[in-house]
């Protein structure tokens, strides 16, 4: 839908996050009822709590998450909010492109 779309997410502990994420320094995880969730496309959304923004929507755990079947991932703002107070204050981005070089990446879509 193009309508902007919430759900209430309890944040799971790490030591439960870690069954599904690499690095819960980076990431953090939060759980919905099932089928309630970010799906694919919502990448980027913010994770919110207290009125602060704490995660973004970063990646699904596996490739059948029926947006909401289990935890959905979250990049910690803590763990880049160095990069985005310098990007804010006119600080450089690094080396980020509007596209990755075609030959470092390969996908294979079916139906």
């Amino acid at each position: 839908t193009d309508s902007l779309q919430s759900v209430a997410a309890k944040i799971i502990p790490d030591d439960e996050c870690g069954k599904y994420a690499i690095d819960t320094d980076v990431t953090l995880c939060a759980g919905t009822e099932r089928g309630k969730g970010f799906c694919s496309g919502d990448n980027g959304a913010p994770l919110i709590s207290n009125g602060v923004v704490v995660g973004i929507a970063s990646t699904l755990p596996g490739e059948a998450n029926d947006c909401g079947e289990l935890p959905d991932m979250y990049t910690r703002v803590s763990h880049v909010l160095d990069y985005i107070n310098d990007v804010v204050n006119g600080g450089s981005t690094g080396n980020v492109t509007d596209s990755p070089p075609s030959n470092e990446y390969t996908a294979e879509l079916s139906q």
